[in-house]
Parts: C-alpha cells; structure tokens; sequence
C-alpha cells in the first residue's frame, strides 16, 4: 500500500537576484506565487567573491559587449557596480512586493555564488533562479548557477527564462512513482492558488495500459476541486516530451526530479527544451 502523499506547501520563497532580465522574471514570478500562496518572499544579492579577488589583480581588465572593446577593471569600480545592482535588485524586488502587498526582505551577502544561494535556501520551501542570468551562451543553455542549483538545491526549484504567464493550465508529468506523486501534489496547489486548470501527461509503464495510472492521479486530486485533463505520453526522451509540452500551451511546468523510465540526463535537457517557468520537486 502507498504511502499518503504529503502536502505541498510553501511558506517562504526565495529568490536569487543579479538584476539580470532572467533574475528579474524569476522575481516577477516568485512575486505572483507569493501573493497567491501566501508566503513571504526573500531577495538575495550574492557579492561573488571571485570577481571582487580578480579585479584586484593588477593584470584585470573587462571586455565591454557589445564592442567587444576593454578596459582595466579594478576593486573599486568593481564594489561600485556591485553595489548599484544590488540596489537596482531591492528596488524591482521592493516595487514589485509592494504593489502585491506581500511581506519582503532583502539581503546582500559575500561568497560564492553558488555556495550562499544554496546556504539560503535550506531556509526555505521554494528557491527561484534565472535559468542564465548574465550569461551569453546560447538560450537553450543553462547558466552555471542554475545548473548547479537544478542539481543541489536542497528543497524545490523554479527555474524562469520569462515570468509566468497567467490563465494557462499548470502542467506535470505523472509516472505514478512516489516522487511523481509529490510533484502532481505540487502541481495541485499552484493550480489551485493560481485558479488554473491542471494538465496532467502520463508516462505509463511500457506496454502498460494508461487507466490505472490516470486512475492513481484522479485518486490524488480527489477533493480538490481543480480541473484536470490527461494526455497519455509513450515518450521517454526529452526533444518528444518537450513538443508534447509545448503544444499544449501551458503555463507552470512541473517535474520530478527523477521518473521511472526517463533518465536523469534527459529530465535535464527537457528543461533545457521548454520556455516555461519549471519547478522541480525533490
């Protein structure tokens, strides 16, 4: 017998902020999940202590996009424009929670990147990033932040490319495994906050008849008073799952981390894939 399935439920939300356009629709989403669900909502401005110790380096200099022409970099300058984006960041995150009426604080802090947001987030229910911040990689490429938080993050993570787009059902892929369980939990009360009907793709065992497994759903959002359709997916591979996803024109994508028959790798490219705001759920 199944154990019950636990509550989703998020209290606090934090958000990295770099004044970035992606760090921006990160915090246009958190705001709008926070006022819906009711949680207080944490900025963190992370100093990276890396680029503070290379701009003390005599032999430093800062190539300029897009003239691609340079320049010294020094400590000096290099405090100064870190301080201005972090009050550029309390300014959008302060405006943005004000006109919401949600309850914010803000915090710059000194380190690694990676190491402080992720020190953070263990306070917290749900971490969002910007899936490449400053980066000028390609688009379908995750930032290094994002990457390493997709991998550590100690409880669930919203990664945003664009901020979440209203009245589109909330999406998730259900195998019927008790990680998947979490996630369709997850998946219900964003729709449910949200007043969002619910999408629910379902991966059944290979050769396995679909009905059982939609039968497991519906028994998991009894009572919950969210609409829901089902789309059965024979897909395991992350290009066919993304199209699936993308034709349906959702808004909030929800993953497990982990799923019977897709590998780990391929959950990685799918979000990777998709243009939607993504949580995923350990």
């Amino acid at each position: 017998m199944s154990e019950p399935v636990t509550e989703f439920v998020v209290r606090r939300i934090l958000v990295a902020l770099d004044a970035s356009a992606q760090s921006l629709a990160a915090l246009k989403t958190a705001v709008l999940l926070a006022a819906e669900l009711g949680a207080d909502l944490e900025g963190l401005f992370v100093e990276d202590a890396n680029l503070v110790r290379i701009a003390t380096l005599p032999v430093s200099r800062r190539v300029l996009f897009p003239s691609a022409a340079d320049e010294p970099l020094d400590s000096s300058l290099m405090e100064h424009e870190l301080k201005a984006l972090a009050r550029r960041a309390q300014r959008s995150l302060a405006t943005m929670a004000e006109q919401y009426g949600i309850r914010w604080s803000f915090r710059v802090v000194r380190g690694k990147v990676t190491v402080e947001i992720l020190s953070a987030a263990s306070g917290s229910d749900l971490l969002t990033v910007g899936r490449c911040g400053w980066s000028l990689t390609r688009q379908l490429e995750l930032g290094s932040t994002a990457q390493h938080a997709a991998i550590h993050a100690p409880r669930a993570l919203l990664l945003v490319k664009r901020p979440l787009a209203v009245d589109r059902p909330v999406m998730v892929l259900f195998d019927g495994s008790p990680l998947a369980e979490q996630a369709l939990k997850a998946a219900i009360r964003f729709a449910r906050a949200l007043q969002d009907d619910l999408t629910v793709f379902l991966l059944p065992d290979t050769g396995q008849d679909v009905k059982p497994l939609m039968a497991r759903a519906a028994l998991l959002m009894k009572g919950e008073e969210v609409g829901a359709d089902f789309r059965p997916l024979f897909a395991t591979d992350a290009l066919r799952l993304a199209d699936a996803i993308e034709s349906e024109a959702g808004g909030l994508l929800v993953l497990a981390r982990q799923y019977k028959h897709i590998a780990e790798n391929e959950v990685q490219n799918l979000v990777r894939l998709v243009s939607n705001p993504v949580l995923l759920v350990r």
